[in-house]
């Protein structure tokens, strides 16, 4: 029996892909990597940013406090003291009773990523302009 539909030498399935078509996948498919690659380099640029956008924060509003009377420093440890500022607190007398002091909304990782730009010296959280070695517990200055 015939089949209903006969197809010409032309129109059968081909197996495979042609050397054009094969070229043509790999012309896109550079093109989309060097688009990609430039942005995987700024991948780290912009995490430093906020890092140190986050750092600058920090020690503002830890200066704005110790100016009120309350002290957030704790036992010489950069990454306690930014514990307890994204804690928050409030002085209890002076002209700033009742003003809360926190720097809400902060992760581990961006308190991790913000000590890598704060120091603290003499008794006062201070922001660094370079990135510097973190040792968990020690006093950096």
């Amino acid at each position: 029996m015939k089949s209903p539909i006969s197809l010409s030498p032309q129109f059968r399935a081909r197996g495979g892909f042609s050397l054009f078509e094969v070229l043509m996948f790999v012309a896109i498919l550079g093109i989309m990597l060097s688009i990609a690659v430039p942005m995987l380099s700024q991948h780290d640029s912009i995490y430093a940013a906020r890092d140190r956008r986050n750092a600058q924060e920090l020690a503002s509003t830890c200066m704005m406090a110790q100016a009120a009377g309350l002290d957030f420093v704790q036992d010489e440890s950069v990454i306690e003291t930014l514990r307890s500022l994204v804690r928050g607190g409030m002085p209890a007398q002076g002209a700033l009773k009742g003003r809360l002091f926190v720097v809400p909304g902060l992760s581990e990782e961006d308190i991790q990523g913000a000590a890598k730009y704060l120091a603290i010296q003499n008794g006062e959280l201070r922001y660094t302009q370079g990135e510097t070695a973190h040792v968990p517990g020690a006093q950096r200055m």
